[in-house]
């Protein structure tokens, strides 16, 4: 940057005005551009005409990435006076907008005018570079080093014409003079940079690229050292400069780099790495954006965005996107998929399910679109080809090589077969893990010191959900001699009774909610937790990456997800002998932690609803029989729905309750009815209560027949312990054995089937012996009343703290995890 030093107007002393003129180029200098441009203001407020100020505000106004509006004072200095230091500055303007030949004409003036001008020599040979004028651009880089050897830019511009012309250690030669008399020069630094990038030497290029982009102008510096972080395994610290980058680049800038596979690869690395651990989806939505606006019908940028907009719960937002992509590209059939899966969450089925089936057309063979629509079928009881469905995923997944990721949920709710379901989830969740950039904390493991056991529960369900409904007394009942417990909630605190009793009765109550995945797992190490217990495990809302951290010794999954996560990342699945019976161990990857008489615990202390409810209230005839089931409606498969018509038909003037599902379900399920030739009347559908009513109206039913292959777990707790006779019908599976686990421990095994034909038998039985449906309900409220068995929570928790003292014995011993079966303490008199 150079000034003239002209006269200033006599309506300013020269005094006056070469101070105000210095006072703004100080500023100038040291890159307070907006600052200097305040003060040249002022000075060419009182003099219109100096030309140094104008032309000292046109380079400030390029630098602050202005050209046009640069140009337009630098126009009016040289109308002023025409000194070579205005065309240098006027041709480095025309070289950032392409007028090259005007650019050329300007430094060929400033030359004429200025023949040892080393600067002007450093522009025409980077005008004559860019024209591709080689011999030129050499001769005036070559005038440039003579005039001025000690000047660091004629060395980088010598060397930029070599790099040019791919003569790149010739070039490097020139760009190590360059900083070897200014060691600070980012131009050379950058260049540089750029030659080890284009050798794919990234990790030679990195020193280089992070001393050019600490100049914040210099957004090409920023990108690339972006690119050379992910590329040494350093993605989060390569998020910071590529946000600058993209942030700051005109959209053409964008486009030229991201239409490079290369270029919006990276950019796709630094958005999974917003996605993944840091959970900061809407920073990853905004590079998106910004990378839209440069390739608006690029169709994984599209997906991209509408995934990250549902991972943000902005359902709307995220189906406008994916219905956007799929204008483009009408057969991207991971867009669609999401759009179905968008759909689902949104509640729209009938939606989602016609997403599917185009997704099927398009690829036969696309996996989680099969699986998606079957769970989503089941959900609104749309079961037309459902059984050929399932023998298509089946094909699919028992073959090796398959390698897409399924919901083992959906397909628990589906498939009776533990070993199966074992290779299968065990796949999807190898698949998973290779995907995920979370690594083990350094230290997981390490063995635990603290005088009491250390035990944390984590979940997302701490609310009005089971889970919070099933553990509510659990926390206030461990022993604090040899325990102590820590409740780390991430879900939303939705102010229900439930979720106050868990944080006032545990002894560290950590809301966690809002905080990423890191952050959590970062919390828990710091608690140095002996035994960590997810309780949600993989469903909705869950977040159990947080367990790829190994932030405790031990890691146990229980309750929330019935059955094996066939992944690495937890040590021990709570059981017990009815859920996973002795030679069952090899359907799970995790090591077993059986209980001795269930694995469910029970809250003896819920409140109770005043209220008495009665049968007219609800819609129910004072003389049938009534059968119930308050299952979620995914979990009714055809084949149960069939053993309902049948158990109906068979027990005169009995009618079936059910709660209501989604929209379509009861539209559904009715059609079926009808086809069934059942009357309407003997169908009730009612609609969803809070628990304490719900729990105050299931007394009213008769019998409850259970659902399969996925049972009821929490439902049956509170048929139970609302008096209600409960039959089972178990499998194989885990889940599919909930109910069963219940009822022996209860005492009642008689209401456990292990077919479906005798399930109906037993049904039809005991609905036409009343006496011995009494005798049930009566053995059922004994146990009750005596707090015996699975209504006795004090000694449930005893046999789950003497599995944790197992557990953690072995873990401060080193030992690796191994089955532990808790052996049942004696009555208690």
């Amino acid at each position: 940057m150079n000034s003239s030093a002209l006269a200033p107007s006599p309506t300013l002393s020269a005094e006056d005005a070469g101070r105000l003129l210095e006072q703004g180029l100080t500023l100038h200098r040291t890159g307070r551009f907006a600052e200097a441009l305040q003060v040249y203001d002022d000075l060419l407020a009182r003099v219109p005409g100096h030309a140094d100020a104008l032309h000292l505000t046109g380079e400030a106004l390029y630098r602050q990435g202005r050209p046009r509006l640069a140009l337009n004072y630098v126009n009016r200095a040289i109308a002023q006076s025409q000194h070579p230091f205005y065309f240098n500055t006027r041709a480095t303007i025309f070289m950032h907008l392409g007028l090259l030949a005007e650019a050329q004409q300007d430094l060929s003036r400033a030359i004429k005018a200025l023949p040892h001008y080393p600067e002007a020599y450093v522009n025409l040979s980077a005008v004559y570079r860019q024209q591709k004028k080689f011999r030129q651009a050499r001769d005036a880089a070559s005038q440039a080093t003579r005039l001025a050897p000690l000047a660091p830019a004629a060395w980088n511009n010598a060397g930029a014409i070599d790099m040019e012309q791919n003569r790149f250690d010739e070039a490097l030669g020139q760009f190590m003079q360059a900083l070897k008399l200014d060691p600070k020069y980012a131009t050379a630094h950058k260049n540089i940079g750029k030659i080890r990038a284009h050798q794919k030497d990234w990790s030679g290029a990195l020193d280089s690229l992070a001393q050019a982009a600490a100049d914040p102008l210099d957004f090409e510096a920023s990108y690339l050292l972006a690119r050379a972080l992910l590329d040494g395994g350093r993605a989060d610290e390569a998020i910071a400069p590529m946000q600058h980058a993209m942030r700051n680049w005109s959209a053409e800038d964008r486009h030229k780099v991201l239409s490079d596979p290369e270029g919006i690869a990276a950019l796709y690395g630094v958005c999974g790495t917003l996605e993944g651990a840091s959970m900061r989806f809407d920073e990853s939505a905004e590079l998106y954006k910004l990378a839209l606006e440069s390739l608006p019908e690029n169709e994984l940028l599209l997906n991209n965005l509408g995934t990250v907009n549902f991972r943000l719960g902005d359902y709307d937002k995220a189906i406008e996107v994916l219905r956007k992509a799929l204008e483009a590209h009408p057969r991207q059939v991971l867009a669609r998929c999401n759009l179905g899966v968008t759909y689902v969450m949104a509640g729209q089925s009938e939606a989602a399910i016609a997403e599917f089936e185009q997704c099927l057309r398009d690829d036969p063979a696309f996996m989680p679109a099969m699986v998606w629509m079957l769970g989503e079928k089941a959900h609104i009881a749309h079961w037309d080809g459902v059984p050929e469905l399932r023998a298509r995923i089946a094909s699919h997944l028992d073959n090796p090589a398959n390698d897409q990721a399924v919901s083992s949920f959906i397909l628990m709710s589906n498939y009776d077969d533990a070993r199966r379901l074992m290779h299968w989830t065990r796949r999807s969740a190898t698949v998973a893990q290779k995907a995920s950039a979370i690594k083990p904390f350094a230290d997981a493991g390490a063995r635990r010191t603290s005088p009491r056991i250390r035990v944390g529960y984590y979940s997302f369900d701490f609310r009005n959900h089971p889970v919070a409904h099933l553990t509510a007394e659990l926390y206030g009942l461990h022993d604090r001699k040899d325990f102590e417990i820590f409740v780390y909630s991430y879900g939303p605190d939705d102010g229900h009774p439930a979720r106050a009793r868990i944080a006032a009765s545990a002894e560290h109550f950590v809301d966690m909610h809002g905080q990423s995945i890191q952050q959590m797992a970062e919390r828990i190490r710091e608690d140095e937790i002996d035994i960590l217990i997810d309780l949600s495990g993989d469903t909705r809302g869950a977040k159990p990456q947080v367990m790829a951290y190994h932030t405790a010794p031990a890691q146990l999954m229980w309750l929330g997800y019935m059955g094996t996560s066939g992944s690495t990342n937890y040590d021990y699945l709570v059981s017990d002998n009815f859920l996973s019976p002795q030679g069952t161990e090899d359907c799970y990857t995790e090591k077993l932690l059986r209980l001795p008489e269930t694995f469910q615990v029970i809250d003896t202390k819920r409140p109770v609803n005043p209220h008495k409810a009665t049968r007219a209230a609800h819609g129910l005839p004072e003389d049938a029989f009534v059968l119930c089931n308050f299952s979620q409606s995914f979990k009714i498969q055809p084949e149960t729905f069939d053993a309902w018509v049948r158990i109906v038909e068979g027990i005169p003037g009995s009618v079936l309750w059910l709660a209501q599902g989604p929209n379509g379900f009861e539209q559904n399920l009715r059609a079926h009815w009808e086809k069934a030739g059942l009357a309407a009347e003997r169908l009730i559908v009612s609609p969803r209560m809070p628990v304490d009513q719900h729990l105050a109206r299931i007394g009213l039913a008769d019998l409850f027949i259970d659902t399969f292959p996925y049972s009821s777990g929490a439902t049956a707790n509170d048929v139970l312990w609302s008096g209600v006779p409960l039959l089972a019908l178990t499998g194989s599976t885990m889940v599919s054995r909930m109910a069963g686990s219940l009822l022996g421990a209860i005492g009642l095994p008689e209401l456990v089937a292990t077919n479906h034909a005798e399930y109906v038998d037993k049904a039809v039985h005991y609905a036409t012996h009343p006496g011995e449906l009494a005798a049930l309900r009566a053995r059922l409220a004994a146990a009750k009343e005596a707090r015996r068995g699975y209504f006795d929570t004090p000694r449930f928790v005893r046999h789950l703290e003497d599995g944790f003292r197992q557990i953690a014995a072995r873990n401060r011993e080193g030992l690796p995890a191994a089955h532990v079966d808790v052996a049942p303490r004696p009555l208690e008199k």
